[in-house]
């Protein structure tokens, strides 16, 4: 009895083993597949909400215009539809002028104004396309203008101001847009004009401004008092262990973590922002929508993924590689900052398949009320005419002008040079980790940006810009 009970044991461990062997590796195989099918379809999700305009302009016709940042997705949404034909059909792409441009640009119509130096195919891979036309005649795109009621024909504007017109041939009617162009114009919103069109200027300036934006509480994503939750953030650079890895606290505040001999490295400054580098040895060249997913599976490996309102601000070659810098907003508006060690809140070098280096320094809104402001928002023509001494005294320095000019010179180059005004939250950095974000008008004039307190005019920061 005894041998006939460990002879059917035996029976059964080698049905067993031979199921290990033959089931176990296929259903494993299977498994994995199917983890990278996700994690492919996830990436490329991501990589379709970064992929967005930054802001975008509407003209309703007669002289009525809006812009819109707080809700670009929507319009995004709306556009994409009728975008998808232009960047998977048999277009004509042809060059064009910039003034045909903007005689359109006067009649309904929707401009999508992306980031800098964003290519072609990185926005026709939103519509699961790479090869076509259009990105094998523009390869940057700096502007797209949807004429609302010129059927089958968009503008692009690409590197250096170069301006296409592309036709298309059996264009399907899709008023999806022009369906939420009505629904603007039927709404409240905040009325542009070319102010200073009579001098050729078309930049669009505010002629009023009653919508109130509080200053917001925020803090640092990254609370640098915590040091349990410091080397939990750390930990998922070096693969979830800090074994062999050594601690240096700098007198800064910082804390660095470094693995060998600097192979690998990630340091964290005293306001929570995040430095990673890691050695490249043999660098692979990549193409610029293979670079963004890398970068993408790479944040969302340590990150768990980006910020509410990320997107995709600029994108430039480095050697071999590339450089992502990505900016987010914070209740509609984008948020912006200014130190010597970062351009962008998100800042990633990718090289081949390989992940060089990643900065980061992003907030997150607090459980605290918003601070509710009493004055109405200035407008910038009011915070420029407040300031043209100002002004005025940045013009001589910045011309190398050595000849006295009157105002009246000064303001007519004003005049002539805005070329954008835009709201933002900015951050000052003044605190360590909790931070009020107060509303500022961005103001380019010329090779200078200006961000001024919406409230009260003060300037908060001024620099020459590329």
């Amino acid at each position: 009895m005894k041998t006939l009970i460990l002879a059917i044991l035996i029976i059964m461990s080698i049905v067993f083993t031979q199921k290990i062997w033959f089931y176990s590796p296929i259903k494993m195989l299977q498994s994995e597949a199917s983890f990278k099918e996700k994690q492919t379809a996830k990436i490329t999700e991501i990589r379709n909400e970064l992929v967005i305009p930054e802001r975008v302009e509407v003209s309703f016709g007669n002289s009525y215009y809006t812009i819109i940042s707080s809700d670009v997705e929507k319009v995004w949404e709306a556009s994409r539809s009728i975008l998808f034909q232009y960047f998977t059909a048999d277009v004509e792409v042809v060059p064009t002028t910039l003034e045909r441009y903007k005689e359109n640009s006067w009649l309904k119509s929707v401009e999508l104004e992306f980031g800098r130096n964003i290519p072609s195919v990185l926005v026709a891979s939103v519509f699961d396309t790479v090869d076509n036309k259009i990105v094998n005649n523009i390869k940057e795109i700096r502007k797209i203008l949807i004429p609302t009621l010129n059927r089958g024909v968009i503008y692009i504007v690409g590197k250096d101001n170069n301006v296409f017109e592309v036709r298309m041939e059996n264009y399907q009617e899709d008023r999806q847009l022009l369906s939420f162009l009505d629904k603007l114009q039927d709404s409240s919103y905040i009325r542009y004009y070319p102010l200073f069109i009579d001098v050729g200027n078309p930049t669009l300036m505010p002629l009023s401004y009653d919508v109130a934006i509080p200053e917001i509480f925020v803090e640092s994503e990254i609370d640098v008092k915590d040091e349990s939750m410091v080397t939990e953030k750390v930990k998922s650079f070096f693969d979830d262990s800090l074994d062999f890895v050594k601690t240096i606290k700098e007198t800064s505040g910082a804390t660095v973590f470094m693995y060998g001999y600097g192979e690998k490295g990630v340091r964290i400054n005293n306001r929570g922002r995040l430095e990673y580098n890691e050695e490249v040895r043999s660098i692979s060249s990549s193409n610029v929508v293979n670079a963004l997913d890398v970068a993408i599976e790479f944040v969302l490996q340590q990150e768990g993924g980006f910020p509410e309102g990320a997107y995709l601000k600029e994108i430039r070659q480095v050697n071999k590689g590339y450089y992502l810098g990505f900016n987010y907003r914070i209740d509609g508006l984008p948020v912006v900052f200014h130190t010597n060690n970062m351009t962008h809140p998100i800042e990633i070098e990718v090289y081949g398949n390989k992940v060089k280096s990643y900065r980061t320094f992003t907030r997150k809104k607090m459980n605290f009320p918003d601070v509710p402001i009493n004055s109405k928002i200035l407008l910038p023509q009011q915070i420029i005419e407040e300031h043209i001494d100002l002004l005025k005294y940045n013009y001589l320095k910045d011309q190398d002008v050595e000849e006295p000019k009157s105002d009246k010179e000064v303001l007519s180059y004003i005049e002539r040079s805005i070329t954008k005004t835009e709201v933002l939250y900015y951050d000052t950095i003044e605190e360590a980790s909790t931070q009020l974000l107060v509303p500022v008008w961005r103001i380019k004039i010329d090779a200078r940006e200006y961000y001024f307190n919406t409230y009260d005019g003060k300037l908060l920061y001024s620099s020459l810009v590329n």
